[in-house]
């Protein structure tokens, strides 16, 4: 489809904001701010997402009132329903509004007899932002009923920003944390009821919830859609976050059992592992699968020769490799590479 003029303009616009050094929140603020000029929405929510489970890690929002994150969540694992995130996430076309998907038949989607009422809404443009088969954020814009349906060139601009927003977002997930930051020692613990709301927590929780969303905000997107995959037996309840000062936080959920039904679901949150940190990392700096495989025994400490042998490849294709992997990462020496992934 050609696009008119200034649909080709906020595409050119928002493209050049993703080769911005920008953080991950910052950078979805400025995208939505160009983004919703032309193609106009009522609310949104913009999530960044962990690229191997496909949770949203937090969002940037407007226009929506804080119980609707609730229902999201268990629309999202929970019920049947068209056009979830992770589909988008997976298929040829990262893009759709409602109408489309439910073939003109809105009122077939729970979502929309649920979730779009609570926020005002009657029309949503879904998309997710996609680039080397791994999604790093998805986004929904939003629309109330005195405006038509989101048109297919609205469509089309977030088919074309999946790539590129898609990247950014995955550059974004390497900065450097804060290194004043510090957390309590001990786990976090949720207790969550069925419709997923807060039955008690433990102090850790409450500081821990902090690096997660402001002060006062309500339960964590990412806390709700853990604890509604927890709810979802066949589903990983399991997510790496970044908190607002930088650090890497792991998010586990899962329901309790003894008790009269429905039970409870428990979710803990502590530091993420560096092995798990290291993993997202390494799908953030866009590294080839090959360069994986060098990069895992680098931080394993192999040296090269050994490298070499377990890969069956020369020792000079390893340093070929390793060059590589220093200039996407923006180091000089192995001992800076190990430090950069490990997040030291």
């Amino acid at each position: 489809m050609n696009l008119p003029l200034g649909l080709r303009e906020t595409v050119r616009d928002i493209e050049a904001v993703c080769r911005l050094d920008l953080d991950s929140r910052e950078l979805r603020r400025r995208i939505t701010g160009r983004l919703t000029r032309l193609v106009q929405a009522d609310s949104y929510c913009f999530g960044a997402t962990d690229p191997t489970t496909l949770l949203t890690t937090d969002e940037v929002s407007a226009g929506l009132v804080p119980e609707a994150a609730a229902a999201v969540a268990r629309n999202e694992y929970l019920v049947d329903d068209v056009m979830k995130f992770a589909e988008l996430a997976r298929a040829e076309v990262t893009a759709a509004t409602l109408g489309t998907a439910t073939g003109g038949d809105p009122e077939s989607s729970h979502r929309y007899r649920t979730v779009l009422p609570m926020v005002d809404a009657r029309h949503e443009l879904r998309a997710a932002f996609v680039v080397d088969g791994r999604c790093w954020g998805a986004i929904a814009l939003f629309r109330g009923g005195g405006r038509p349906d989101f048109t297919p060139a609205d469509v089309d601009v977030l088919r074309r920003l999946s790539a590129p927003v898609g990247a950014a977002l995955r550059r974004a997930t390497h900065r450097a944390a804060d290194a004043a930051a510090q957390g309590p020692a001990e786990a976090g613990v949720l207790l969550l009821d069925d419709d997923l709301r807060l039955i008690s927590e433990n102090l850790a929780a409450k500081l821990w919830r902090d690096e997660l969303a402001s002060p006062g905000a309500g339960l964590p997107l990412a806390v709700l859609e853990v604890a509604a995959r927890g709810k979802a037996a066949d589903l990983p309840a399991y997510g790496r976050i970044r908190g607002r000062s930088g650090r890497w936080l792991s998010l586990r959920a899962s329901p309790l059992s003894g008790g009269p039904p429905p039970a409870p679901v428990a979710v803990t949150m502590n530091p993420a592992p560096t092995t798990d940190v290291a993993e997202v990392l390494l799908l953030a700096y866009g590294l080839t699968p090959r360069e994986r495989d060098v990069l895992k025994r680098v931080v394993a400490g192999l040296p090269s020769r050994a490298i070499a042998m377990e890969l069956h490849i020369t020792v000079s294709t390893v340093q070929d490799h390793l060059k590589s992997v220093f200039a996407k990462t923006g180091v000089r020496s192995r001992s800076e590479l190990v430090a950069t992934i490990l997040n030291l």
